[in-house]
């Protein structure tokens, strides 16, 4: 994705969330210690030391960590579908948002100060915004939750030739990444994509051919060591929202990325890319890799 605020407004849309998922875990312990009774004593926690208030704080948040946490995994367990539908067309709407803020921003750093303006609605590009809310919560929410299980399935695993947790979560990855992507997401995003902008066949099919192995090469070098990670590390119930979560981070970066490279393409471009204002032809200089999720 590529239209957003320039980075320094765009960090902090994201880094809420990562701070929360960070923090989940150390403050459901500190709550736990401290409802026992065991507070950690000031000096465990930070040098300058932390008095009542701050630990009565501390364990307010994870109460409230803990039990958004709890009532998540309760869902994933009742309705895992529609909870993994419903998280990954959010953090999907998320991505988009932070990226044609970005993009926007650095369209407007090239213009005169004179002829800068503040970002209004029409300068939203909800056709785009809506193709991968939508994208996003069929082929990350639901599609990768019928696969993760294939992926995961015990006869699936006797096929495999590596032994030991991270290995067999190698394997699985370089099965999805070099079978799964290739073939089946980046048909579908060509496909979807091509008709939320009311392209010919012709046209999907010469902008996919144009950007699928540069886009591909982009995704492989982010995707093969986190995707590894995550199926090492988590559950099987976690990979979708896990995957989604990650997703959010990848479009953050790769918008930043975008920003350092697009000085040279000038205003114009920017803007339509990342605003929906149509220029006579902004696809060809158009940064494929901003418009995908894995």
């Amino acid at each position: 994705n590529d239209s957003m605020v320039g980075p320094k407004r765009a960090i902090p849309a994201a880094a809420p969330l990562l701070l929360l998922v960070l923090l989940a875990g150390p403050a459901s312990a500190l709550n736990t210690r401290h409802l026992a009774g065991r507070a950690p004593t000031p000096a465990l926690i930070f040098r300058g030391g932390l008095g009542d208030i701050e630990r009565r704080m501390i364990g307010k948040v994870g109460t409230y960590l803990s039990s958004a946490s709890a009532g998540y995994i309760r869902l994933l367990q009742s309705a895992p579908v529609s909870t993994k539908v419903v998280t990954a067309s959010t953090l999907a709407t998320a991505g988009d948002v932070i990226a044609q803020k970005v993009s926007f921003d650095a369209a407007q750093k090239e213009q005169a100060p004179p002829a800068r303006k503040r970002q209004t609605l029409r300068d939203w590009d909800l056709n785009r915004m809506f193709m991968f809310t939508a994208f996003g919560g069929f082929y990350t929410g639901a599609v990768q939750h019928v696969w993760f299980g294939i992926l995961n399935a015990p006869a699936v695993a006797r096929f495999l030739p590596a032994k030991g947790v991270v290995a067999q979560a190698l394997a699985r990855t370089l099965v999805n990444q070099f079978l799964a992507i290739p073939v089946l997401y980046y048909s579908i995003f060509y496909t979807w994509r091509g008709f939320c902008r009311a392209e010919t066949p012709a046209e999907t099919l010469t902008l996919a051919r144009a950007e699928y192995w540069p886009t591909l090469k982009l995704n492989w070098a982010f995707w093969l060591p986190t995707q590894t990670l995550l199926f090492a590390c988590a559950p099987v119930k976690y990979h979708v929202p896990g995957c989604s979560l990650l997703a959010l981070v990848w479009g953050a970066v790769l918008s930043f990325v975008s920003m350092a490279k697009a000085p040279q393409d000038g205003a114009a471009t920017a803007a339509a890319v990342g605003t929906g204002t149509r220029q006579p032809a902004p696809r060809q200089r158009e940064r494929p890799w901003l418009l995908h999720r894995d």
